[in-house]
């Protein structure tokens, strides 16, 4: 009952709170998705790259593979310090290491 009455006393600071974790939470889900799918797309090309083929690969072939669309593969292979785009062909990624 205490509990009730300090949230009903303090419903704006009790709201910005709840809202701060909430935020926090659908950051760390998208955190933990990100870095998942991150490592598919890392693991792919890393696979291409062991059997020799040193090739750029498409986001459209690795889109087949991985089942991810080819903007969340761009977004991803952008932001992942391993991988390299293609310098003229913005959907063309390799494994650098």
């Amino acid at each position: 009952m205490a509990l009730i009455n300090l949230i009903t006393e303090k419903v704006l600071a009790s709201a910005f709170i709840g809202g701060c974790a909430v935020v926090f939470v659908l950051r760390a889900i998208k955190a933990v998705k990100d870095r998942r799918d991150s490592n598919r797309i890392y693991g792919v090309l890393r696979r291409f790259d062991q059997d020799g083929q040193h090739k750029f690969r498409s986001s459209e072939t690795i889109s087949g593979i991985t089942n991810l669309t080819q903007s969340r593969i761009s977004e991803l292979c952008c932001k992942h310090p391993h991988i390299e785009r293609k310098e003229h062909q913005r959907h063309m990624w390799r494994v650098v290491n």
